[in-house]
C-alpha cells in the first residue's frame, strides 16, 4: 500500500472503537511482532472487553486503501488489556503479540539422541505440538543433527532460535497467517522493489561486526554491518528484500507508528550477511547433572535414557563417554563400567551439550522394610562354613556399606566384593573368601576346592608349628608317598627309618 494511511483506514478487531488514539507495531528479526494501541470505547462495552479477554483473544489490525482493499498488518493474541476512565471518557489500551508467542510460554527439558535425525524432522516434532502451527524451513536442506542435542529449561521458541543459529540464521514470524507460523532462516526472493533514497540515516554497527568476527561467522565483511534507517509508504515485513541506493538489502526491523494522525513506516535495512546471528548456547546447562538409566554399554561409552525424557526414542544411538576413576594415555588405569539399568548422571561441564559425559550416580537410600527383608533372606541362605571374626565384622557392614568412610568397598551384582578396611582386606565371592587381617593373620574360607599350583618351588616356613588337619593327608613325589588317615602308610622304592 503506497497511500497515506490515517485513523480512518485502520480497523482493530475484535474491538469496536469510537476513535483510535494511537497505535504502534514493532516487528524484528528473531523476535515476536508486538502491537500496542489506545482507543476510545463505548461505556457499556468496558466490562465486556475485560471479562472476555484471555490467552486466546485474537487481535487483528487491517488497513484499507482508497479502493477498499484490506491488508492485514498484524495478527496475534492479547497480552494485556486495560480500561480506564478519564473525565467520563472510556479508554482501552491493549498490548498484543504475534501468534509465535505461543511457543515462548512453557519451559521444557528433553533430549534428542538420534544423530541421524534431521533438523527438519526435529523442528517439525516441536511445531506439531501446537494447533495449526507451521514453519517454513529455508536453510537446513535435510541436514542431520549429527550429535546429541538437548532442550534444557528453554521455551520452544528459545530452543528453535538456538537451532537456527547453528546455520547462522534467525527466526522470522509470518504474522499474516493468524496462526503460529514462522520462517526458519532468512527467506529468499521476497523482493518488494526500490525505496527512494530521499531521507535516511546510516549507521555502522562496529560492535556487532566485532562480535560476529570474533565468533567466526563465515562469509561476513565489514561493510555487511552498515545499516540504513529509512521511512517509506510501503508496508514491508522483516525478511523482505528491497533495493536502496543501488544495493539489495533486507528489512531487519519494521516500526509502524501513528504520528500526527498519519501512520508512518520506519525500516532498518541491512545486507543479508549482516543479519547472521552468532551461534547460540544454553549457558544454564553449565554444571548441570541429569539423572539417567543405562540402556547399553560398549567399551568406555554408554547409551542412557535421561530421567527428563518421557520415553526413549528407539532410534536413539548416541553414546556418552563414561568418566572412569583413573585412565592414562597408554591405556593403563581403572576400567569399571556401569551395567544395563544402572543409574548414572550426565554431567555438562560447558554450555555445549555435546560435551556432556556420564558419571557415577548418587546412591539411593534403600527403605528400611526392604533392607530388613533382604537381611532375613541372606541369613537363611548363609553358609555353614566357619567364619573368622574379621569376616563377621564384614558381614555386619553389609547392612550399610557407608557406615565407615575409612572402609572402601567394591561390589558387583554377581556377589563379588573387595573390601579395604583399616585393619583388614577382604576378597569374597558367594561363600568363599580370603581375609588378610592385621591381628589374626590370613584366613582362607572355601566351600569348594582350594588348588595351589606352581611352575617352580612352593615353600612353607614358620618360626613355630605348621598344622595340617584333614580326614586324609597325602604327600607324594617322584614315586614315593606318605598317607595319613586312620593309619600311616609309607610307600617308596627305598624306605629308611632311624
Amino acid at each position: 500500500m503506497d497511500n497515506v494511511v490515517t485513523y480512518n483506514h485502520i480497523e482493530v478487531m475484535p474491538y469496536n472503537l469510537i476513535r483510535l488514539q494511537d497505535i504502534k507495531i514493532v516487528k524484528k528479526v528473531n523476535d515476536h511482532a508486538r502491537l500496542s494501541f489506545t482507543g476510545i470505547i463505548e461505556e457499556e462495552r468496558k466490562d465486556h472487553y475485560i471479562k472476555a479477554s484471555d490467552d486466546e483473544t485474537q487481535v487483528k489490525v487491517f488497513i484499507t486503501d482508497n479502493a477498499g482493499k484490506r491488508e492485514p498488518i498484524f495478527r496475534g493474541i492479547a497480552l494485556d488489556v486495560e480500561v480506564k476512565i478519564v473525565n467520563g471518557i472510556h479508554y482501552i489500551t491493549v498490548e498484543a503479540v504475534s501468534h509465535t508467542y505461543q511457543l515462548d510460554v512453557k519451559r521444557r527439558s528433553r533430549s534428542f539422541q538420534n544423530p541421524k535425525l534431521t533438523y527438519k524432522e526435529l523442528i517439525q516434532s516441536i511445531v506439531s505440538q501446537y494447533d495449526k502451527a507451521d514453519t517454513m524451513d529455508v536453510v537446513t536442506s535435510g541436514k542431520e543433527i549429527g550429535t546429541f542435542i538437548m532442550q534444557y529449561d528453554e521455551t520452544d521458541w528459545q530452543f528453535l532460535k538456538r537451532l537456527a543459529s547453528h546455520f547462522y540464521s534467525p527466526l522470522i514470524p509470518a504474522i499474516g497467517y493468524g496462526v503460529p507460523k514462522f520462517y526458519f532462516g532468512m527467506p529468499m526472493g521476497l523482493s518488494k522493489g526500490e525505496i527512494p533514497a530521499s531521507n535516511y540515516k546510516v549507521t555502522k554497527r562496529v560492535a556487532d561486526y566485532q562480535t560476529a568476527s570474533d565468533n567466526r561467522i563465515p562469509g561476513i565483511q565489514e561493510y555487511d554491518f552498515i545499516q540504513y534507517e529509512v521511512e517509506s509508504m510501503k508496508v514491508l515485513e522483516p525478511g523482505y528484500e528491497v533495493v536502496f541506493k543501488g544495493k539489495t538489502l533486507l528489512v531487519s526491523e519494521a516500526v509502524m507508528e501513528m504520528i500526527n494522525g498519519v501512520l508512518r513506516n520506519y525500516y532498518k535495512l541491512s545486507p543479508r550477511s549482516g543479519l547472521r546471528p552468532i551461534k547460540m548456547y544454553n549457558h544454564s546447562i553449565i554444571g548441570a547433572s541429569i539423572q539417567g538409566r543405562v540402556l547399553s554399554v560398549y567399551r568406555d561409552k554408554v547409551r542412557v535414557q535421561l530421567q527428563m525424557d518421557d520415553q526413549q526414542d528407539p532410534s536413539s544411538d548416541f553414546w556418552f563417554p563414561y568418566s572412569t576413576i583413573y585412565a592414562s594415555e597408554d591405556n593403563t588405569g581403572w576400567y569399571c563400567m556401569p551395567e544395563k539399568n544402572d543409574s548414572v548422571r550426565i554431567y555438562f561441564p560447558s554450555c555445549k551439550e555435546e560435551e556432556g559425559y556420564a558419571m557415577s550416580s548418587i546412591k539411593r537410600q534403600v527403605p528400611k522394610s526392604e533392607a530388613s527383608k533382604s537381611t532375613a533372606q541372606s541369613s537363611t541362605s548363609s553358609s555353614s562354613a566357619t567364619v573368622p571374626s574379621a569376616a563377621k565384622e564384614s558381614s555386619n557392614s553389609e547392612e550399610d556399606v557407608m557406615f565407615d568412610p575409612a572402609t572402601k568397598t567394591l561390589y558387583t551384582k554377581y556377589g563379588k566384593k573387595i573390601k579395604l578396611a583399616p585393619d583388614h582386606i577382604e576378597i569374597s565371592s558367594q561363600d568363599m573368601s580370603i581375609i588378610l587381617h592385621d591381628r589374626s593373620g590370613i584366613h582362607i574360607v572355601s566351600s569348594k576346592n582350594i588348588n595351589i599350583n606352581a611352575a617352580d618351588q612352593i615353600s612353607l616356613r614358620s618360626n613355630k608349628d605348621i598344622n595340617l588337619t584333614a580326614d586324609k593327608i597325602e604327600l607324594s613325589g617322584n614315586g614315593n608317598s606318605i598317607t595319613l588317615d586312620d593309619k600311616t602308610i609309607f610307600s617308596g622304592t627305598e624306605i629308611k627309618m632311624n
